[in-house]
């Protein structure tokens, strides 16, 4: 069986990235995990770090069933009859017991454990046991739907990846063309603009203020912990939900933003063309990340990066403006409902997150909830 570690659960989805696999055997029956589990990080960072967190929860949502490490907690309730256990899943991500873990652990601030005891010893008010249901009812609806909405996504995601292939990935360098079709290079068909120094755009007392959107914000979003900067900055360098992001330097990545608007940091580029349609540079830009990122690691400094020169040494095919509105078609529409997709999934998320709290704390009852729904 595939071996959890804290890596595979800490940023609150269970995977199997770079697992390695044991022999399973009866002695380890009480260390399997099964889907429905949940699974805790008894070390990681302190809760201010946002990521991989001590104390970080995850439902184990997969098929195959897995082992715990040592480092990883597998909590369940063992009265049912007092404490239902998916109602533990969503006390262990309310804000406050996460508050509590971060205060209850010892150790530095990248390196802050807890134990099985820490975790014992927490208080926990619970409502009767239907209620308990009920709550855990409720907050599960928009786990599945953003699951559900994820799940979309990863296949249109691979279909528009298949789409372009066919179209694009059966020719070589050198290859005879179909007619109207002819090499270009990427830093041809669109704009990289590269975000500014921020810091010389410091949040101005009373004014509005615009998150600073750097490397980190492309992977965890808008967080309590992102910089804010003041709006006297030109236009340009302001992101808004469905622009392409490209980070050159350190972890490079390639993404449609869907955390709201914000303000473009260095080290970021905001791609865009006023020639050519979104999915083709997107498509294209993603095509050339592999290459980007090897040409980065092997950049003998601190922080790996690439330049413009790479954009311009990267080869593209663009096609006759019949062949690209055809094959547009298609991944225009993927896109679009990709992005559909994300904007629920952000929705309900903050649906979700509003409810948590005030359904644990008994702020808001269930009987209110349905009222306020109906």
């Amino acid at each position: 069986m595939p071996v959890l570690k804290i890596k595979n659960v800490a940023n609150g989805n269970t995977n199997h990235n770079d697992v390695v696999f044991h022999k399973v055997s009866f002695s380890l029956e009480k260390y399997i995990i099964k889907k429905g589990d949940t699974l805790i990080a008894l070390t990681g960072n302190h809760p201010f770090a946002k990521t991989q967190v001590v104390g970080g929860v995850s439902k184990y949502r997969l098929p195959i069933k897995s082992l715990l490490n040592q480092r990883v907690a597998k909590i369940f309730s063992k009265e049912k009859s007092m404490l239902h256990n998916e109602i533990l899943y969503y006390f262990f991500k309310w804000n406050n017991t996460q508050f509590h873990i971060g205060n209850q652990s010892s150790g530095s601030a990248s390196q802050a454990n807890i134990s099985k005891n820490d975790l014992l010893n927490i208080p926990i008010n619970l409502p009767p046991l239907p209620e308990q249901v009920a709550i855990a009812k409720i907050l599960t609806v928009f786990d599945d739907k953003i699951e559900l909405l994820q799940a979309q996504n990863k296949t249109l995601e691979t279909t528009a990846q298949t789409i372009f292939k066919e179209w694009f990935g059966k020719y070589q360098i050198g290859d005879e063309l179909p007619d109207g079709w002819r090499v270009g290079k990427l830093s041809e068909i669109a704009d990289f603009l590269n975000g500014l120094a921020l810091q010389k755009y410091p949040p101005i007392a009373g004014e509005e203020t615009l998150p600073v959107i750097k490397i980190r914000e492309l992977k965890q979003g808008i967080t309590s912990n992102t910089d804010k900067a003041n709006t006297l900055l030109n236009e340009k360098y302001i992101i808004n939900n469905g622009d392409v992001l490209f980070s050159w330097s350190g972890s490079l990545e390639v993404v449609i933003w869907k955390y709201g608007r914000g303000a473009l940091n260095q080290h970021l580029f905001k791609v865009s063309s006023e020639n050519y349609p979104k999915w083709f540079y997107y498509f294209w830009t993603l095509h050339h990340l592999k290459e980007f990122k090897n040409v980065a690691a092997n950049k003998a400094t601190t922080m790996g990066h690439i330049n413009r020169r790479h954009l311009d040494e990267a080869i593209i095919l663009i096609p006759d403006i019949m062949t690209m509105n055809k094959i547009g078609k298609g991944l225009s529409s993927v896109l679009e409902k990709t992005e559909n997709n994300t904007t629920q999934i952000q929705t309900l998320k903050k649906t979700r997150d509003t409810l948590l709290p005030k359904l644990m704390s008994g702020a808001l009852r269930v009987d209110e909830f349905k009222e306020d729904t109906v």
